[in-house]
Formats: C-alpha cells, structure tokens, sequence
C-alpha cells in the first residue's frame, strides 16, 4: 500500500524475494491526476536489477495536448544502515503518448538481497517517491466546466502573444524559441481565475515577463494583465 505525505509518496513492497512480475502500487493523488510506481523485480528487460517506473495512473482521462513538466525522484530506501539510500532524479514531461517514465537498473539484485547494505528488512523493500509538478501546459475536461471563459480568453491571450512573437526580432533563433515557449505557457496560467493563481505563480510570471523584455520582446500588454490580477488578490 502506498502513504502519501505531500508531494511524497511511500510504498512498502512485502514478501519481495518471492515476486516475479511487474507489481503496482496503489495510485496516489497528487496534483490534479493520481500517479503510481510500477516496479520490476527481476528487470524490465531481463536485466540484473530492478526496474522503477512513475507512471499517470488514470492517463485515459488527460485530453490530448496537456501535459506536464515533473521532477521526479525515486528511492529505494537503506532501512537499516547509515549509509546513503539508492536516489535516481530526472526532468520529464508527461502526457497521454508518455504516460510512464522511470530507470530500468535502478538497483542491482545482488545488492538488495545482501543483508549487510540494509534494503530488507523482514522482506519489505521501502520505495519513496517525489514527485514536483513544475508546469502544465493544456487544460484539463474539469478546469473548462469550471471556468467557462477559459477558452475565450485563451483565444485573446493566444492572439496577442502570437502578435509579440511576429514582432520579435531576435537574432538567436534558439532565445526566440525559448522565449516563445515560456510565453506561450504564460497564457495558460492567465486562463485561470485569480483565486486560482497564487502570489508565487504571480512573481514567477512577472520575473518570466521581465527576462523575455529584456530579450526584445514586447509585452506591455502581458505586464498589464498581471497587474490587474494582482489587484484582484
């Protein structure tokens, strides 16, 4: 059974040494969609150690296009030892296509079956995961029946933004794609409500804003939108 704590989610696998196939773990609310770990005790590829996978437990629900940017972490816990825990980290971007991400030799079996390194312990294997939701870029079926003018004011934001991008005139083709891509995902945080928007997401925007300015782009329009949301806080 797994034990969420915040953004953290703890599995305690039993009776490890007798398993043979891929096992699932109970999926976790996290964020706006519930996530699992898929773990492989002999490999996902007939390898000589364990696999681990994050997986989007109920990813036939996402509508095609949304995605999100994750910082995940995985552990395979030392119970009983001082030496450090076995930790793997990767950026990685989820969707409905890329539902599951993970590391196929992410421990070896000789080590989690020697007594001395402290992985089992009356033959529980422990397995953390964490998992930091950085950006989403789409909407979810939810998120426009509870917002009703999301797609009206996408439409405008999309609009003006695309009219920034034509007007921009930077020499590395590279900042410009860069740029427009942290643009872009700016009008999907101005779909939402203010009462959605926290004053972080508000001071990220707006040091967002003042990188892309610096780099040429003109978004008076952009600095305007977030001055009247923040009134509204």
């Amino acid at each position: 059974m797994a034990k969420r704590v915040d953004h953290k989610f703890v599995w305690v696998i039993k009776n490890f040494s007798s398993l043979r196939e891929k096992l699932y773990s109970t999926p976790v609310q996290i964020g706006d969609c519930k996530w699992r770990l898929a773990v492989y005790p002999k490999g996902a590829f007939n390898t000589d150690h364990l696999s681990l996978f994050l997986e989007i437990a109920d990813c036939e629900s996402l509508r095609f296009g949304l995605r999100r940017f994750v910082k995940v972490g995985l552990t395979i816990v030392r119970q009983v030892s001082e030496e450090p825990s076995v930790l793997k980290e990767a950026h990685r971007w989820f969707d409905q296509k890329h539902s599951d991400w993970g590391f196929r030799f992410m421990i070896p079996y000789t080590k989690i079956h020697d007594k001395k390194e402290g992985y089992l312990v009356n033959d529980e294997l422990m397995v953390v995961a964490e998992i930091d939701v950085l950006q989403v870029v789409g909407t979810s079926e939810k998120s426009e029946e509870t917002n009703p003018l999301s797609n009206v004011k996408r439409v405008k934001y999309v609009s003006s933004a695309q009219e920034s991008v034509v007007e921009f005139r930077a020499r590395n083709q590279h900042l410009k794609t860069a740029c427009t891509n942290v643009l872009l995902s700016l009008t999907q945080t101005l779909c939402q409500t203010p009462q959605e928007l926290s004053i972080d997401d508000l001071v990220e925007a707006e040091k967002a804003v003042a990188y892309m300015k610096d780099s040429g782009l003109e978004l008076d329009w952009l600095e305007k939108k977030l001055k009247e949301i923040k009134e509204k806080k």
